[in-house]
């Protein structure tokens, strides 16, 4: 077919055309407007937008109801730091943040506890209640341990830190054996046995190598179980007390306050508690230099229950009528 037949006509009359025009401009906007689907959206008021009213899900009419608007949560007044509960094991060591220039606070796992330490922090045992204060920042490691058992002790070390004081509650993970105590024989009245002799040199040696004997318990000395000696330029000072049975064994701090050399006369010693002095020894030497001090291990044999009976007196020797 010839190119010539494949234009478009030309239009015969101008009338035509404007109608032609006509239906094409319509046709645009009809496309180019949506088409409405016949549902109107209420506006939203300022008092919703504010919080002081709500629109309800029946409410699609219009209708609000009137709300209080909620108040902020207040903001906290104050700042809570709860005690920490750690749990410890025998012979491992644990380390804990404390606070630095302040007083703290650990709450050990024994009745009666003994603090080992060469730290410079000042530490002070109340019932089961350790504090500790220190003003460095340098680690304290201390041994805690129960006082008539230091085989169990606890190993810490206190890293401080700038924090406020500090509560600690130790619990053992596991429990410590109970140790059966053994009795220590006591001396007969005629005279001492060599089981009564040996048990007790056995007894000094362990306080001299800083250990409890077995079946005593240890405890600090009160105001008036002092060690006593009857010898010039000694000065004594009171220490501990370990109780076993009907045989105590009580230690003091023994200094030469002279300006000379002195020697420590052990039988010019007693301690001063109910019972009779059967052993007395300085550790670790007798001879003292000018201040020098060493430790005193006195030993008693408390009376037994017959003993304390007390003896009615007689009447020729207060006199009657």
């Amino acid at each position: 077919m010839p190119l010539a037949r494949l234009t478009a006509p030309r239009a015969r009359s101008p009338r035509l055309a404007w109608t032609l025009g006509l239906l094409i401009a319509g046709l645009g906007s009809a496309l180019a407007q949506p088409e409405d689907i016949g549902i109107e959206l209420p506006p939203i008021p300022d008092a919703v937008l504010a919080g002081q009213r709500t629109l309800e899900p029946d409410d699609w009419g219009g209708r609000f109801r009137p709300v209080k608007a909620e108040s902020p949560a207040p903001s906290p007044t104050h700042l809570e730091v709860g005690p920490v509960t750690v749990e410890a094991t025998i012979g491992v060591n644990l380390i804990l943040e404390i606070a630095i220039d302040h007083l703290n606070r650990i709450l050990t796992p024994f009745p009666n506890p003994q603090v080992r330490t060469v730290s410079e922090a000042s530490t002070h045992v109340d019932g089961s209640a350790l504090y500790v204060a220190t003003a460095s920042e340098t680690p304290v490691t201390l041994f805690v341990s129960e006082a008539s058992d230091p085989n169990q002790a606890l190993s810490l070390t206190l890293a401080p830190r700038r924090i406020p004081p500090r509560e600690i509650r130790l619990v053992l993970t596991e429990p410590l054996p109970s140790a059966s105590p053994v009795a220590v024989p006591s001396a007969p009245g005629g005279g001492a046995a060599p089981d009564y002799v040996t048990a007790l040199i056995e007894a000094m040696r362990a306080l001299a190598r800083e250990e409890i004997p077995e079946g005593y318990g240890l405890r600090e000395a009160r105001s008036q179980e002092t060690v006593t000696c009857l010898q010039l330029g000694l000065e004594t000072r009171r220490g501990q007390v370990l109780e076993g049975g009907d045989l105590w064994l009580v230690t003091a701090l023994a200094r030469n306050a002279t300006d000379a050399e002195l020697e420590i006369e052990e039988p010019a010693c007693r301690a001063d508690l109910d019972g009779d002095t059967v052993a007395v020894a300085a550790w670790p030497q007798v001879w003292l230099a000018p201040g020098e001090q060493v430790e005193l291990y006195v030993a008693v044999r408390r009376p037994t229950p017959e003993e304390r009976r007390p003896a009615r007196p007689s009447l020729r020797r207060v006199g009657g009528r």
